[in-house]
């Protein structure tokens, strides 16, 4: 088995050697081979597994965005919901059901959901009846694998030893912040990089990563907010030595909140 391992949300599963993985914007799927991870595909060994994340920063009930979610998917495969039941992976809860799709497509549809803090995770399984011998033990055992790491690899540090996600670019803070001119008294020194990344993902990234690279989290301001004010997320951290940073997640297109990509400003703290 070889080990799938999420940079920015920090989920890890086990999937066969011979089986492949493509990410499709925030979705991750696994697939027997290359054709099965094109959705118009209706060749032998269809099927997939997708992952999809979504941040709940004030952990709603999981019971009516299950039912959204289900009600979406029911909608999009023209498929009858025959119930849900309750689903646990480790110590991850949620919910599951199998939906019944038209009997002329030969297909099983299965869709779950589950809670890890603030955490959803959207789970979808697709393949042919005829084939779910083969299928389907490979792919339950995937879904059983599901957990959490620690702390993610392939991580940078900058100078003041702040952990940077993968394919982060440097860049001016005040191209991206404007309200870094209004903190300036405030800084001693910035870091500003932006990504591809969506912003809910850096925000699970800076909550997980910062306090193993011994920033303590000292308050969390999520984006997006309860208030239509808040443009941007906030985590306030300091180390040891008395050093104290604010990282700001700000939302690409000039804080446009409909996008989902987010660059990353480093707000170094003057002490005292």
């Amino acid at each position: 088995m070889q080990v799938f391992q999420q940079h920015f949300w920090g989920y890890e599963v086990s999937y066969p050697e011979d089986w492949v993985h493509a990410a499709h914007g925030d979705v991750e799927a696994f697939g027997m081979h290359e054709q099965a991870l094109d959705l118009n595909y209706d060749g032998k060994g269809m099927g997939y597994l997708l992952i999809r994340c979504e941040l709940n920063p004030y952990q709603s009930p999981i019971a009516p965005l299950w039912s959204k979610y289900l009600a979406r998917v029911a909608v999009m495969h023209s498929a009858k919901n025959v119930g849900s039941s309750p689903f646990r992976v480790g110590n991850m809860e949620g919910f599951e059901a199998e939906l019944v799709l038209p009997r002329r497509e030969n297909k099983r549809l299965w869709v779950g959901i589950l809670s890890a803090g603030g955490i959803l995770l959207h789970l979808m399984v697709l393949h042919r009846k005829t084939e779910f011998d083969a299928f389907q033990p490979i792919v339950s055992g995937m879904v059983s694998s599901l957990r959490f790491a620690e702390s993610v690899s392939d991580l940078r540090v900058t100078p003041r030893g702040m952990p940077i996600p993968k394919g982060s670019v440097s860049a001016p803070a005040e191209e991206i912040f404007p309200e870094a001119e209004s903190l300036a008294p405030y800084t001693e020194s910035w870091d500003a990089f932006r990504t591809d990344a969506p912003i809910d993902a850096l925000q699970i990234f800076y909550l997980r990563e910062a306090p193993v690279h011994g920033w303590e989290l000292l308050a969390y301001s999520p984006f997006p907010g309860k208030s239509p004010e808040t443009t941007y997320a906030t985590l306030v951290t300091r180390k040891e030595d008395g050093g104290g940073a604010a990282i700001h997640l700000v939302p690409a297109g000039e804080g446009d909140a409909s996008l989902p990509q987010g660059h990353i400003v480093i707000q170094y703290l003057k002490k005292g």
